[in-house]
């Protein structure tokens, strides 16, 4: 390997890695790199490491190696390492990331604490709010597709890193593994026509695909099939890069830095290189998210370009709701689904159908995801509209309101 090649092991050229956690490929050649590697390669492994005992002795050679590295005598790899890191655009070891360890998260009732937690640590400046309101977004519907769909009991692996490249240039990365059934399975009963991994793959990035529905649906009460279109299309508007590894293949998508070229969505060679259960990995430019309200406009409407039509009429209200109305706070139930699904079941649903008005208040959050409104809304606005008893909602930041809209729109549609 030589200076000028980028580090072995990355986002760029994945397949070496995935191909030795999979079974299919052998050992990194260098099992130093590994110690100097962006976290996804770490969490990747870590997950691997309790199904395959191999796996495990090279991760504790590794350790030894990276302590081995500091050492006198082992200048020469030293220097060898350097000359990589420089060639790839890293300017020195103490400059190549600041790491936060990874967390298993195996409770819904985790995911947005743990999300808050890592996009504050990463991204903590107040200037740069819309790029950490984005981290969090993607971390908690990451994080809710783990738990709740990949059937792996322990949960999943979240790491998030922060680097620096030359320029100045930061790269902010989360990323999310699991030993669960993959993608593909996921999809396999209820999409027939999906069952080739890199077609799975593909449409998974759809809006309204998921395997609790049809195709053709919009969704369930708990489930919309749109967690991984929203973060596919974080990535193509912002310069980003998603990685998706599951059972039989991976894909990359690097979205345009320029807002002029067109996103790019490639597969990953040699065909069938995939992952022991789902690895998501999104990268975003520090910065590169300038308008938070604004970007989730635009997924919105692009989501809807993309969905049948069929509401006239809002039944969503954003006026001043009348006196009798039952009002709810919403944020102390935010982005726990089990608690919208309930509030949904116990209170809503019974008040529409005696025809009773309901205010929900979203004061103090500028966040929710597509995924919890959905728990919380979907039932409830289509028998609002069946029964023509509209829902109220009050204190609604802008990008809350756009997602909104957005739920009006699909679960009207069918």
């Amino acid at each position: 390997m030589s200076p000028g090649q980028p580090l072995p092991l990355s986002l760029e050229d994945p397949a070496p890695l995935l191909r030795w956690l999979d079974g299919t490929g052998p050992e990194p050649e260098r099992l130093e790199f590994l110690a100097l590697a962006r976290n996804w390669v770490h969490t990747a492994i870590a997950k691997t490491r309790r199904i395959r005992p191999e796996v495990d002795e090279a991760w504790g050679r590794m350790l030894q190696l990276a302590r081995d590295i500091a050492t006198p005598e082992h200048q020469e790899t030293r220097s060898a390492l350097l000359q990589h890191l420089m060639a790839d655009g890293r300017l020195t070891v103490d400059d190549l990331a600041h790491k936060w360890i990874d967390q298993l998260v195996s409770d819904i009732t985790q995911v947005e604490s743990v999300s808050r937690t890592l996009a504050e640590r990463l991204v903590p400046q107040e200037e740069l709010e819309d790029t950490r309101h984005t981290i969090r977004y993607v971390l908690v519907e990451l994080l809710r597709n783990t738990v709740q769909h990949s059937l792996d009991p322990r949960g999943g692996l979240v790491s998030a890193d922060l680097s620096v490249f030359e320029g100045n240039r930061q790269m902010v990365q989360v990323t999310v593994a699991d030993a669960g059934i993959g993608i593909p399975e996921s999809l396999r009963t209820l999409h027939p026509s999906a069952a080739n991994p890199r077609v799975a793959l593909e449409r998974a990035l759809w809006p309204h695909i998921s395997g609790t529905f049809e195709e053709g649906l919009t969704g369930t009460a708990q489930n919309a099939g749109m967690g991984l279109f929203f973060i596919a299309e974080m990535a193509k508007l912002t310069g980003g890069t998603l990685l998706i590894a599951t059972r039989g293949a991976t894909l990359v998508l690097t979205g345009s830095s320029d807002g002029i070229s067109a996103p790019t969505l490639r597969f990953i060679d040699p065909q069938g290189t995939g992952y022991p259960g789902t690895l998501v990995v999104f990268e975003l430019p520090v910065g590169s998210v300038v308008d938070y309200p604004e970007l989730i406009e635009t997924i919105k409407d692009r989501a809807k370009a993309r969905t049948p039509q069929r509401a006239t009429h809002r039944w969503l209200r954003f006026d001043p709701a009348p006196a009798a109305a039952a009002a709810f706070e919403i944020r102390s139930r935010a982005e726990d689904t089990a608690k919208a699904t309930a509030l949904a079941r116990d209170e809503l649903v019974p008040r529409i159908v005696r025809r009773e008005p309901v205010l929900l208040d979203f004061a103090g959050l500028d966040i929710v995801t597509q995924s919890y409104l959905h728990s919380l809304l979907y039932e409830p606005l289509r028998l609002a509209w069946a029964l023509r008893t509209p829902i109220y909602v009050t204190n609604v930041a802008p990008a809350v309101r756009s997602t909104l809209d957005l739920l009006e729109n699909y679960a009207l549609a069918g």
